[in-house]
């Protein structure tokens, strides 16, 4: 897992082409540029789509993880907790879906990342996350998730 500040996103270049040009386009990508529907910005390589919720408590949800992609996520608006746990350590709730590319896992410690407008974070495939978490109280979130076919 990284975590950092969009403006900082150059730095992540060497991690390579497609994660940089996901950077890229959400380090130029403005809150009210966001569509209901999935982008598409290198085919099945790369896309992108937008989430705008209200964060909400733990209790009944589950980890999540993917295998043959990546996720950048980028708060736009709003604050939102992402815990963050080692699949390895974790319980699989539902096993791994190829076709969905994701598996779910029973909840347990992990780090929270608090992130507000501006912050992004890279989540590998061994890094299960329970995403829309509230920061100090519920927030609405304006989210992009890049999708990078790793």
């Amino acid at each position: 897992m990284i975590a950092d500040r969009i403006e900082n996103h150059r730095i992540y270049a060497p991690l390579g082409a497609r994660v940089a040009a996901g950077l890229e386009y959400l380090a130029g990508l403005r809150a009210e540029e966001c569509r209901e529907q999935p982008v598409e910005l290198d085919g099945r390589n790369l896309d992108a789509m937008f989430q705008t919720y209200t964060t909400e408590p733990e209790e009944g949800r589950f980890y999540e993880a993917h295998r043959a992609y990546l996720d950048i996520q980028y708060i736009m608006e709003g604050t939102e907790t992402i815990r963050v746990a080692n699949v390895g350590r974790l319980r699989v709730s539902t096993p791994y879906d190829a076709d969905r590319d994701i598996a779910f896992y029973d909840r347990a410690p992990g780090i929270d990342v608090v992130l507000g407008p501006g912050d992004f974070t890279i989540l590998y495939p061994h890094d299960a996350h329970l995403p829309k978490l509230p920061a100090a109280e519920p927030s609405v979130a304006k989210k992009a998730v890049v999708k990078v076919l790793l």
